[in-house]
């Protein structure tokens, strides 16, 4: 017996989503569905889809401030590197009493281990520069002073409390993501339940919203061994391997930064396809779900090649 068991790649889910939504759109009315039309589906695809978005957005600032951090922290290092230089031919190589005062941690003269104490490190030397201004050093190659360690401390803990922050917001982001997936998952499930008590096992209808008949024994296999190939600009080539009963194919296409979901743009009875006029410089993603008259695969593995 053929199963509908909803997918967990999100973006499988959201092809399906897609597809239910249509079905529904083309089928509710003379299937008598009452508890799960296309307006509560769309709805939950849609808040799902959005939610995914706005994670995925989060996650990318998190990079960035993570950067942010590493840039703020290499360059603080290196002052402190410097300080230290500076420092030692006056209060000498080693630790003493001395050294004190410039606020470096652990009875030691080294660069400190972690970020918390170099940013502390940093306001500290901002401070005993302040007000030993004698130590300091202002030359084309080097510059050890007061101000440069003030700037260097603000802009590292600038970036750690932007880091945190984004942190916060990815994880607070995810939960909502993780609610609306949950939302759009208890959706689908609801509307199999209910075509299971207005459809037959064999009816096609179920394949009206992406589903197989629960009742079908022969349905394909996935799609293996799916291989993008560049062409001139513009042009990518799709070849896979034959999986067995499949008489056909549907092929979903997904650009980084332009679609939120992927698209089912063509379905084809080769396994090959051509993709023209695609957008140089972007990001492609691929999958290929095989399908024949009894219902559909589960989605190959998706494949990922940057348009010639």
């Amino acid at each position: 017996m053929a199963s509908n068991r909803l997918p967990d790649p999100l973006d499988d889910l959201f092809t399906l989503g897609e597809d239910m939504a249509d079905g529904c759109h083309n089928h509710q009315a003379a299937i008598g569905l009452k508890q799960n039309l296309e307006v509560d589906v769309r709805a939950d695809l849609d808040g799902a889809v959005t939610a995914q978005g706005i994670y995925k957005n989060a996650l990318s600032d998190k990079t960035d401030f993570s950067t942010a951090v590493t840039v703020a922290d290499s360059n603080g290092k290196a002052f402190i590197s410097s300080a230290r230089r500076v420092l030692a031919n006056n209060l000498g190589e080693n630790w003493n009493q001395s050294w004190v005062a410039t606020g470096f941690p652990d009875n030691s003269t080294a660069v400190p281990g972690t970020q918390a104490k170099r940013q502390a490190l940093l306001l500290s030397l901002k401070n005993f520069f302040a007000g030993n201004p004698a130590y300091e050093v202002n030359t084309p190659k080097l510059v050890v002073t007061s101000a440069r360690a003030g700037v260097l401390f603000t802009a590292l803990s600038t970036a750690r409390v932007a880091a945190s922050d984004g942190n916060t917001d990815a994880g607070t982001k995810k939960n909502l993501r993780d609610a609306a997936e949950q939302a759009l998952r208890d959706r689908l499930s609801g509307l199999i339940g209910e075509l299971g008590q207005k459809l037959d096992d064999n009816d096609p209808l179920w394949l009206a919203f992406g589903l197989n008949e629960p009742g079908a024994t022969n349905l394909p296999d996935s799609v293996d061994g799916l291989v993008l190939t560049a062409g001139p600009a513009g042009i990518v080539v799709l070849h896979w391997s034959t999986p067995p009963r499949a008489t056909r194919y549907r092929v979903f296409k997904q650009i980084d930064g332009v679609d939120a979901i992927p698209v089912n743009i063509n379905t084809v009875t080769d396994s090959d396809a051509t993709l023209t006029d695609q957008p140089s410089g972007k990001t492609l993603k691929i999958f290929i779900i095989a399908a024949n008259d009894a219902g559909q695969a589960a989605p190959s593995d998706t494949a990922t090649i940057v348009v010639p």
